[in-house]
């Protein structure tokens, strides 16, 4: 199962945050009204019996009423099967009718004027019927689709709410409102109370800083091996040169002792050779008669 799949059946099985907002925003996304002897019934079509069982069990809890359960298969190939829940009470359709005709979803026009439980209701239902999520393993990604312009709007600004910095594109036939960056990610799954799927995140983004300080560290390291080896060998052949010169025997005793263990050991460190030195020589010490022996060669 995907990421994206985890993270909607997570939310499904928490309690919801407010019932008749996100039923009213289920009705938006997917829901369609049918007049049936004179009055009218609500259906919702699915291809998931858990997102049906969901809705199922909201009207249940508003309405004290069950809702007709239905299971059709959408073709004989594949027997991939349709879950419809119907609202055929017309009492309660007409007042979820009012209640979305008179909501914020239909009637938006200030994002403030709605309660926070709404807008997580609205962005919770958004994200399961029309939002998906990259695996963090793969890279950071949430997009949800608009269909319309009024539409993108209210999700934009419902994610801006909390401060997400939702961005768009324009598809051409849809919209796609989408965030990358991997902090207000979290911060989405936390305002729609995927927290199992937000420690998950948090966890791969965790190994990744670790993995990439590692890398930085490692490559710095070889980077200073790196530079170590070529000053050695720079030193060595200057060395070298000095030897085969007239000013070799005009050097002291300690310069020709150190030009002796450098040259029978071209990788170890400045701070090793001086300790090899008799009596021992500090790191600077040694340096400056390393780069004496350099700037003799270069003058040769």
């Amino acid at each position: 199962m995907s990421f994206s799949k985890r993270c909607k059946k997570e939310v499904l099985k928490k309690e919801p945050i407010s019932k008749m907002g996100e039923l009213l925003s289920i009705i938006h996304f997917i829901g369609s009204i049918r007049i049936n002897m004179g009055g009218y019934n609500i259906k919702f079509e699915t291809d998931s019996n858990s997102y049906a069982r969901y809705i199922y069990n909201l009207i249940k809890d508003l309405y004290d009423y069950s809702s007709t359960f239905e299971i059709f298969d959408k073709s004989y190939k594949d027997r991939d099967r349709i879950f419809t829940v119907l609202v055929e009470d017309n009492e309660i359709s007409e007042d979820l009718i009012n209640k979305k005709s008179h909501g914020f979803i239909d009637n938006f026009k200030d994002i403030e004027d709605v309660s926070l439980d709404d807008i997580k209701s609205f962005l919770k239902i958004a994200f399961i019927y029309k939002g998906s999520i990259n695996d963090p393993q793969r890279g950071y990604n949430l997009e949800i689709i608009a269909r319309e312009e009024n539409e993108l709007r209210l999700i934009k600004e419902s994610m801006d709410t909390f401060g997400l910095n939702a961005k768009i594109n324009d598809r051409g036939d849809y919209y796609i409102v989408y965030i990358k960056d991997s902090d207000k990610i979290s911060d989405f799954l936390a305002i729609i109370g995927a927290n199992k799927s937000l420690f998950e995140l948090e966890n791969v983004r965790a190994m990744k800083s670790i993995r990439n300080d590692i890398n930085r560290q490692t490559n710095f390291d070889k980077a200073n091996i790196d530079r170590t080896v070529k000053a050695s060998l720079r030193q060595v052949d200057a060395i070298k040169a000095v030897i085969n010169s007239e000013e070799y025997v005009k050097l002291s005793e300690d310069m020709k002792e150190i030009a002796s263990i450098r040259i029978d050991n071209p990788y170890i460190s400045i701070e090793e050779i001086g300790q090899m030195m008799d009596p021992v020589m500090s790191k600077a010490k040694v340096n400056y008669r390393l780069q004496k022996f350099i700037k003799l060669a270069e003058d040769l």
